[in-house]
């Protein structure tokens, strides 16, 4: 007896230890060390058991406890088996019902669109801050993912995996990455709703890239020039390059008219003034609804350029601008520091500052007919507008409260032009289309020295990225997320409370007697 009792701790011993060392392997994820030693002891034990005592396991295998044990666990598998297989199916094919009454969480019937009609392979990153995580984008990322499986959604702790977030250039929490994996295209979408999340969806897959044309042939600096190079714009073109844009140079006075595919004509930094003809075509171009970005630096007077500046209400001053904090900071008087933003698209959740070497300043006229013109950028307190611009090329420069102008300066402006009101061509006809002008009073700040400084960088692609917008492609309402609250009637809420709480514990009590006295019958 002493014996058997012996035997039944060594085989209890060997199972548990085998069981245990299965545990840890499953938590583990693998078969470590831990994990090993317990699976080889509790086999030691248990193929001990079996060779010393096989009479002794022949006995308590046919006992009749030992098989309705036996029988019990196996039914506890399959029964275990059949939910697992269960949940898989459902897992893989997924059922979502959706009782709200303005269907708020389903996607759109344009997303459910583009979604069937996608053949592209896309990764989709959420890149969230423990402390700020906006779980109901990714349910709706989530759906993106279950109604086509080329679509991969990922949510990114940005913290704790920096290499990801590097790679996409993604340098805020929040930000949606899509990755197109055959030409390895991103775009970022910093507005977490299934709109932006879409549009940048139609932009990815689209196989003609957006392009961008900077005009040459006055002075600009090259976007050709080394990366070593101070003033060349080689690093901009290379950052709005990986923006998925195409980037050209153009001499518009050689070309027949602003070419069809040109998304954004930019004039950086020009030091001598633009052709008639270029006039002609730059008026022509905003008369389509062109897209028009102008980096008009100090120490140059170019009236042709400031004509059609002037047209649609933005007014370059002969000026340029003195920061003298920005010297405390280690910088140069002539670089202010760029910190107050107005509310546009352009400056959205941007609290960056910026950086504008060598800047003028704009005024703006606010009562032109079809014009609709905004400051997005303006100097901080502190800072003037000298008009004294030899004394500053021999590095005098004094505040003149009769000559200079006091901070705030205007040193980014935007017009707005609605073709059906406002006639900028006066050879053309009548449009419906809206072009749009931003100005800049520096062209130094997103040259190869001071692009990435500070805030510069994120500044200029998002300007560019708010011209290159393809909204107009799909337009999804927002859905209502009002509360929807559930009337019941008296009857209703009595029911409400008596099935679940009364008449279905009764149903299981009653099934427990029958059993019961069935069972004292039946014995």
């Amino acid at each position: 007896m002493k014996n058997e009792n012996i035997f039944k701790i060594v085989l209890s011993s060997g199972i548990g230890l085998f069981v245990i060392g299965c545990l840890i392997a499953a938590i583990a994820g693998e078969f470590n060390a831990a994990s090993i030693i317990f699976l080889v002891l509790g086999f030691i034990l248990l193929f001990y058991v079996s060779f010393e005592k096989k009479d002794f396991l022949k006995q308590i295998i046919s006992n009749r406890a030992t098989r309705y044990g036996f029988n019990a666990f196996i039914y506890s598998l399959l029964f275990i088996g059949i939910i697992a297989f269960i949940q898989t199916i459902f897992t893989i094919h997924t059922f979502q019902l959706d009782l709200t009454k303005n269907k708020k969480y389903s996607l759109s019937d344009q997303t459910k669109k583009v979604l069937q009609n996608l053949k592209n392979n896309i990764d989709i990153y959420y890149f969230y801050s423990v402390q700020t995580r906006n779980i109901q984008i990714e349910d709706t990322l989530s759906q993106y993912e279950k109604l086509n499986p080329k679509i991969k959604f990922q949510a990114v702790d940005a913290d704790r995996n920096p290499a990801i977030a590097k790679k996409l250039n993604i340098n805020k929490y929040g930000t949606i990455a899509l990755n197109r994996k055959d030409n390895d295209a991103v775009e970022r979408v910093d507005e977490p709703t299934e709109q932006a999340v879409t549009n940048a969806l139609i932009r990815i897959i689209k196989e003609t890239k957006k392009k961008l044309y900077f005009t040459k042939g006055h002075g600009e600096p090259s976007i050709d020039a080394p990366q070593n190079e101070k003033t060349g714009l080689s690093v901009v073109k290379k950052e709005i390059s990986n923006e998925n844009y195409e980037v050209a140079d153009i001499e518009l006075f050689n070309s027949a008219s602003v070419p069809q595919d040109c998304s954004i004509l930019i004039i950086a930094g020009p030091q001598v003034d633009i052709f008639d003809i270029e006039v002609k075509h730059i008026k022509k171009y905003l008369s389509k609804g062109g897209k028009l970005i102008v980096l008009y630096p100090p120490f140059v007077k170019l009236p042709k350029l400031e004509s059609i500046l002037k047209e649609i209400g933005i007014e370059p001053v002969n000026d340029v601008i003195v920061d003298k904090f920005s010297r405390m900071l280690g910088g140069d008087f002539l670089m202010p520091i760029i910190s107050q933003y107005e509310s546009h698209d352009i400056t959205k959740s941007f609290n960056v500052a910026s950086f504008f070497p060598l800047s003028r300043s704009f005024e703006l006229k606010k009562d032109i007919s079809g014009i609709t013109s905004q400051v997005i950028a303006k100097t901080n307190p502190g800072s003037w507008g000298e008009t004294d611009l030899e004394g500053v090329k021999k590095g005098q420069a004094g505040f003149n409260d009769k000559l200079d102008k006091p901070s705030p300066l205007n040193v980014m402006v935007i017009s707005n032009i609605d073709n059906s009101i406002f006639k900028i061509d006066s050879d053309g006809t009548t449009a419906t289309s809206k072009a749009k002008v931003i100005a800049f009073g520096s062209s130094e700040f997103i040259n190869n020295t001071y692009l990435s400084v500070s805030g510069n960088r994120d500044l200029f692609l998002n300007t560019i990225s708010f011209l290159a917008e393809q909204g107009e492609l799909i337009s999804i309402r927002a859905k209502d997320k009002s509360f929807e609250p559930l009337f019941l009637s008296k009857v209703q809420g009595r029911m409400l409370f008596i099935i679940p709480t009364i008449l279905l514990p009764l149903l299981v009590l009653a099934i427990g007697i029958m059993v019961f006295i069935k069972r004292k019958i039946s014995y």
